[in-house]
């Protein structure tokens, strides 16, 4: 069974989840490093950009945004649905699966990697939220 039902689904569970890590460590960490990631996924399809680069002074040091290719990303990382819901389950090896072609990625790879050790709270933050929907948490549904 698929991760999600539709885009819209997503859309939903990923604007709880920017609320949530707004003021992580991740987010921190990605601000600091003034990147900018995006997240093109397919079936259902949506983009998701993770901007460290452009927040002002005042504001939470992370946006995600929606289905915008602005700000240009520093890399962009091409997936099903499903393949990114292991992602943010936290159980996708992502440099094996960008070695054996599951995601694809353009830009800045190795400085994307970086930032790989900094997600461990956005992977427990996505699972909070899809238990507080009556999700399948460890699972796609």
């Amino acid at each position: 069974m698929a991760a999600y039902r539709d885009r819209d689904e997503m859309v939903e569970i990923f604007g709880t989840l920017a609320t949530r890590a707004a003021e992580s460590k991740a987010a921190q960490m990605l601000h600091s490093s003034r990147m900018v990631v995006s997240f093109v996924y397919k079936n259902p399809d949506l983009t998701l950009v993770m901007d460290g680069r452009t927040p002002a002074e005042g504001e939470p040091p992370m946006r995600m945004l929606f289905d915008t290719e602005e700000p240009k990303p520093d890399v962009t990382f091409e997936c099903s649905a499903d393949v990114g819901h292991q992602f943010w389950m936290g159980k996708l090896d992502v440099p094996q699966a960008l070695g054996r072609g599951i995601v694809k990625a353009r830009g800045s790879i190795a400085k994307a990697l970086k930032l790989l050790p900094m997600m461990p709270p956005l992977y427990e933050a996505y699972r909070e939220t899809l238990a507080q929907r009556g999700g399948a948490g460890d699972e796609a549904r």
